[in-house]
């Protein structure tokens, strides 16, 4: 009988207990970043067909292939840089698709100097990264492709990473280009 009545006791004691509580929710509505546009923007060339995508951080590229001769365009993509700082750009080969029908392909950037990039010879990427080439603030740099010929018809993609970075660091920015060869 006792324990029944301490339990109930217990209980009781248990129940009467305060619970307090509040709800706080503040919404700061302040902006603390700032948006503005990218450094180093990309341009339509003179040679093949350019598509320039929303915020000029992207494009595709279009080429024709001939067959039996080979064919270089020395402008399908200019590299603009719009402010004073330095960058140091080079090209990447993240995918590809139907490469196996290219006899050959070099794509370089130049400004006076060239580099080659990317190359692929008959029908392998040979070549998939390019070495860091200096973009000199308020500078343009271009895209060339060149000793572009097919073994047979159809159309071959080359998805390729523009890579800006700061001088010296390892902060970088990655540019999507699609390199369409048909």
């Amino acid at each position: 009988m006792i324990w029944l009545v301490l339990t109930v006791f217990v209980l009781l004691v248990c129940s009467l207990q305060n619970v307090a509580g509040g709800i706080y929710y503040s919404m700061v509505m302040q902006s603390y970043g700032t948006v503005t546009s990218p450094p180093v923007i990309l341009r339509n060339g003179t040679a093949g067909n350019s598509t320039i995508y929303t915020n000029n951080t992207s494009a595709l590229v279009t080429v024709k292939a001939p067959m039996n001769d080979s064919a270089n365009f020395n402008c399908v993509l200019m590299v603009v840089n719009q402010i004073a700082d330095n960058w140091t750009v080079n090209l990447k080969v993240y995918n590809s698709a139907n490469i196996s029908r290219l006899s050959s392909l070099n794509i370089s950037l130049h400004d006076g100097t060239s580099s080659n990039q990317i190359a692929v010879s008959g029908g392998s990427i040979v070549k998939s990264e390019g070495p860091p080439y200096n973009l000199a603030g308020n500078a343009t740099i271009f895209i060339a492709m060149s000793n572009l010929q097919a073994a047979t018809t159809g159309t071959s993609y080359l998805y390729v990473y523009l890579k800006i970075r700061v001088p010296n660091t390892s902060t970088y920015s990655l540019y999507v280009i699609t390199f369409e060869i048909t």
